[in-house]
């Protein structure tokens, strides 16, 4: 179920359970009421600078590895890595020498049922 009302105050990783098999689950999950999700790969080495968003994101990791980066921050994160953004902190990422392919979502959403741990 989505909850629009998750958004923390500072970025938060969490790690949940992910397989090819449950990429359409998440999808469906991740999308809006009406709008869309995004869809990024990023080749070894491609950074997104220090940018900022007017909305939430959540972010999930299907495969590769990324350093996502706030103020304040910093972690490695890799297939299963949930990203939660909130609007207006600053952030950006860089992929690792494996590359990334990852989720975007526009707004805060809670894959807890997913197995999300608590960290």
């Amino acid at each position: 179920m989505k909850d629009l009302n998750l958004s923390p105050k500072s970025p938060s990783v969490r790690q949940i359970s992910v397989t090819k098999a449950d990429y359409w689950s998440i999808v469906e999950e991740l999308m809006p009421l009406q709008g869309c999700i995004e869809v990024q790969q990023d080749q070894p080495g491609k950074e997104h600078a220090w940018h900022v968003h007017d909305n939430d994101e959540t972010l999930v990791v299907l495969e590769g590895h990324a350093k996502f980066y706030w103020e304040g921050g910093d972690q490695i994160c890799g297939p299963g890595s949930v990203i939660s953004l909130p609007a207006g902190v600053r952030h950006g990422s860089i992929a690792m020498e494996d590359g990334v392919r990852y989720l975007i979502a526009f707004q805060a959403v809670d894959l807890s049922q997913f197995g999300a741990d608590n960290g």
